[in-house]
């Protein structure tokens, strides 16, 4: 695929030199679009402008403006601005047709929607724009993550728990009831600030970044051995970046075992809701009351090491709804505390996972040379049968040669109709044993380098099983 649209003239070309190795950084990127125009770039690699546009996106690299090269012909261009430098977690190479994803993307829209509409009307002196309503408009005070993302946890699956399940999977990491989603995305919103005040970056993971996300257990206290649906989960992890380590964040609501009355209807509502009266009258034998897991309005959070070869997770949750705000301040110290002793667990897991990847190819190796010898073993001694089987057909034609040489010879002697009834005899014998030369046993005979291989015999080629 890299070959499409690529011309050999003998100049070396920017994108040429980039698709000889097949990855493209960000800084190669960056030199290509501004050299020439992304529609020229595209046809090179084979993809189209508008998909140029969206890698340079996602791997923050700035482009020519509209008009730029038009501009540019008559020295009027805008300067070429600066590369901005890779944040911990961003996309710094692409193969010309991957799949990318979309994270910058989602962030930009995210921005668009967080103006206010006070700040739209401000921008029309004397008109009063009209707009549709939409959710409270605090979302300039949020957290990026955050912004504009309730009306899509509104979009839910139904539940057991109560625990909202999105048809959207690329969001924020929080699970939570419809009752403490405020509760929830408040919480997240007072974490993630306090996270970014101190210059960890919170984000949701890269495309294609081969980072995990451990499963989280909603109820407060699991228990061993009892079967529980799994939980909705995102696309991707959230992370934040404690200086170049990513931890993963799941904010949740817990659910608690609850005492639920049957009231019909295959409806079941908590025991505790019910007024005095309402018991009573549910107290005949068609209704019942049976133990669920309900959401509880209280949060826990868990980060873990999204690395798939270290295991650790650790967890804060509230005792009471409203707890996590005081919570927040001793979870980004614990987490910053973190991250060096993660980033040292990374790093003896990453040249573990070398060694055992040397030893794997190591021992491959080993066996890919124990099945070649194997191979040439029975490829030798398939020829040495095989020769050996040609010179014992010689031999034995051969003797079969000399016996009817010496009874045609004999024939001679005799007179009238037996000679010609033995000569006879002496035809029938050749025609069944036949006339097969050892000299074409010879070159049909494949020593042990030709079989597996194409070889030739005298103007005929074929190819020779092994």
């Amino acid at each position: 695929m890299l070959e499409i649209g690529r011309v050999r003239t003998g100049v070396s070309h920017p994108v040429d030199d980039v698709l000889d190795h097949g990855t493209v950084t960000r800084e190669q990127l960056f030199d290509m679009v501004w050299q020439e125009p992304m529609l020229r770039i595209g046809e090179r690699l084979g993809v189209s402008s508008s998909y140029m546009a969206r890698v340079c996106t996602e791997l923050r690299v700035p482009r020519p403006p509209r008009g730029y090269w038009a501009k540019l012909e008559f020295g009027k261009a805008p300067e070429r601005p600066a590369l901005p430098k890779s944040r911990p977690g961003d996309v710094t190479e692409w193969q010309p047709g991957a799949v990318i994803g979309k994270n910058e993307r989602e962030a930009g829209c995210r921005a668009k929607s967080a103006v206010s509409v006070d700040d739209a009307r401000s921008s029309v002196p004397g008109k009063t724009v009209q707009r549709r309503p939409r959710e409270p408009r605090l979302v300039e005070k949020c957290h990026p993550l955050l912004v504009g993302v309730k009306s899509h946890f509104a979009k839910t699956r139904d539940s057991d728990t109560g625990i909202l399940r999105p048809f959207k999977r690329l969001l924020v990491d929080i699970l939570s009831s419809k009752e403490g989603l405020d509760a929830a995305m408040g919480a997240a919103d007072q974490l993630f600030q306090a996270l970014t005040a101190r210059g960890h970056r919170v984000t949701i993971a890269p495309h294609g970044g081969q980072l995990r996300r451990t499963e989280v257990d909603l109820r407060e206290a699991p228990l061993k051995g009892h079967y529980v649906r799994s939980a909705w989960s995102p696309e991707r992890p959230t992370l934040v970046y404690i200086g170049e380590e990513p931890i993963g964040l799941t904010l949740f609501e817990m659910t608690e075992a609850t005492e639920m009355q049957y009231v019909g209807d295959s409806t079941y509502v908590p025991v505790s809701s019910l007024s005095p009266a309402q018991l009573r009258r549910y107290e005949q034998s068609r209704y019942w009351t049976t133990t669920q897991e309900r959401a509880s309005k209280r949060l826990r959070l868990q980060a873990y090491c999204p690395a798939w070869r270290v295991t650790w997770v650790q967890q804060w949750s509230e005792a009471k709804p409203g707890q996590f705000a005081s919570m927040v301040p001793d979870i980004v110290r614990e987490l910053e505390a973190a991250g060096p002793r993660l980033s040292a667990q990374i790093e003896a897991a990453r040249i573990k996972a070398e060694e055992e990847r040397r030893k794997w190819e190591e021992e491959d190796r080993r066996r890919r040379e124990a099945e070649a010898h194997a191979l040439q073993e029975k490829r030798r001694q398939e020829a040495r049968k095989d020769l050996m089987a040609a010179i014992a057909a010689w031999d034995e034609a051969r003797v079969i040669a000399e016996y009817l040489a010496e009874v045609e010879r004999s024939a001679q002697q005799l007179d009238g109709d037996e000679r010609q009834r033995l000569l006879h005899r002496i035809a029938l014998a050749k025609e069944l044993v036949g006339n097969d030369n050892p000299l074409d046993q010879l070159l049909r005979w494949k020593a042990p380098g030709e079989r597996g291989q194409v070889v030739g015999v005298g103007a005929s080629w074929h190819r020779v099983r092994p």
